[in-house]
């Protein structure tokens, strides 16, 4: 059995660190994003054509009918059908459009439907969609197919939209849950009751979803350490492959909705930093190995032997397993990272199918990363990611002393020494038990561009 200690830190070592770092779902972040042309998409499409690299897809889907008070997604309120057909509609012309840059069928190995909530589409929507797909592109034999499921939106059919999924080649499904109380979903209005959880759980099981997920929050309003153990040991029962563990990032400055939650209403930070510690040994008690700073896998699960492979990756969706280098982002604000370029689309619906109406590539923002970004981002994502930094693998890769490269991060590294965050020796920097839960601290010792944009707190 794989068990940890609960952490505890004192208050005043637990304030120095709950500071606004980066997630680190990007490097650059998005902050340093800035307005690009269509003409860079479509030269790095071209150059993508001289390879034979394997590609990754997210596909976003951004209607909600109501709005979750925690939300930090891009959400597009919505209760008309005829809206959702139109995106669609304008959604596959993106597809199609960027497929017809390649000369052949690309490999896809890695599918992701995220949203807002992908399930508000039809089961027709849902037909047409994967049919385009498979015409612009190969999947590959053993590609994921995944998407996140709001189990409201597949509980009353009595399990129809998810046999379509299974039956469309969709091998993982990952449920929003978040919280069981009751009390905690009336603080952020979203009512999902055990039994809608629970039920949904076992009919994908019983479909013989590969992998299923359940996507958690801790932070939230009216949580207790004593509340959460609650709904932690209910969903241990459950089994779920995969466990997601976010902490609720409170940015009301990008996501106005937030500020409806009161923070009188939130757990103290020393609160919050118990709600994670004590659910994190459970998880791991009950037989889940930590992966990154909020993911809990199986052993055996895909994303487990990444982990332990040294092939996991961090991208907008999280910790997940690296199956391409490269993917292309369809649909509103959804972003791709091609050639070493980030692209991100239009954030307003009108915008959107306006320029997909107009012939145009949607794209309005991005990031073409230059040979030192390159670098730093090798360091952030293998810290994020394998919680080590081996130097001699940096030389190995880029032909650089790290410690004479990163010169300037030494002191830094010797705050976080005397802080208890990491450990450093002649070939590797080691986050220790402590640096493992403040990762994102750690990492931001490299980032050439901190301080230039608004982010979450570390706690």
């Amino acid at each position: 059995m794989i068990r940890t200690e609960v952490i505890r830190v004192d208050p005043a070592s637990l304030a120095k660190f709950d500071r606004p770092v980066p997630r680190y779902t990007s490097y650059p972040t998005a902050p340093q994003f800035h307005p690009i042309a269509q003409d860079l998409l479509i030269e790095k499409l071209h150059a993508f054509d001289r390879t034979e690299k394997l590609l990754s897809i997210y596909l976003h889907i951004p209607f909600c009918k109501s709005m979750c008070l925690f939300c930090g997604c891009s959400v597009v309120l919505n209760r008309q059908p005829e809206r959702q057909e139109r995106y669609v509609r304008h959604l596959i012309q993106e597809i199609e459009k960027t497929a017809r840059y390649f000369s052949k069928k690309r490999a896809v190995s890695q599918l992701h439907l995220g949203g807002g909530t992908p399930t508000s589409l039809t089961e027709e929507q849902f037909e047409i969609l994967m049919a385009r797909l498979h015409e612009c592109f190969d999947f590959t034999e053993e590609a994921e197919i995944s998407i996140e499921i709001d189990p409201r939106t597949v509980f009353e059919d009595e399990g129809t939209k998810l046999t379509v999924l299974r039956r469309l080649g969709f091998n993982r499904v990952s449920f929003g849950v978040q919280d069981l109380d009751p009390a905690v979903q009336e603080a952020v209005k979203r009512r999902q009751t055990e039994e809608m959880t629970v039920i949904t759980y076992r009919r994908a099981r019983d479909l013989g979803f590969s992998g299923i997920n359940i996507d958690l929050i801790y932070g939230l309003p009216l949580q207790t350490p004593a509340s959460f153990s609650k709904t932690a040991e209910k969903l241990l029962a459950l089994k779920p492959d995969r466990i997601a563990f976010y902490s609720y990032a409170k940015v009301p400055w990008l996501k106005p909705h937030q500020k409806a939650i009161s923070d009188s209403d939130l757990p103290s930070t020393e609160d919050k930093f118990r709600i994670y510690t004590e659910a994190r040994e459970k998880f791991m008690d009950g037989g889940y190995l930590a992966i990154g700073m909020d993911h809990f896998a199986l052993e055996g699960d895909s994303i487990a032997n990444a982990y332990r492979e040294k092939k996991l990756t961090r991208n907008f969706q999280g910790y997940t397993v690296q199956l391409a280098d490269d993917m292309l982002g369809f649909g509103l604000t959804s972003i791709g990272f091609l050639e070493s370029s980030f692209f991100q689309n239009v954030k307003a619906l009108e915008d959107y199918q306006a320029k997909i109406g107009n012939g145009e590539m949607p794209v309005s923002r991005g990031f073409s990363l230059s040979e030192e970004d390159i670098r730093r981002r090798f360091v952030i994502q293998t810290l994020m990611c394998h919680f080590e930094l081996d130097k001699f693998e940096f030389f190995r890769c880029f032909g650089l002393d790290f410690d004479v490269h990163f010169s300037q991060e030494k002191e830094r590294l010797k705050l976080l020494k005397r802080e208890g965050l990491i450990e450093e020796t002649q070939e590797k920097i080691l986050p220790t038990p402590l640096g493992r839960l403040f990762i994102r601290i750690v990492a931001s010792v490299f980032d050439a561009y901190l301080g230039t944009g608004q982010f979450s707190r570390a706690v």
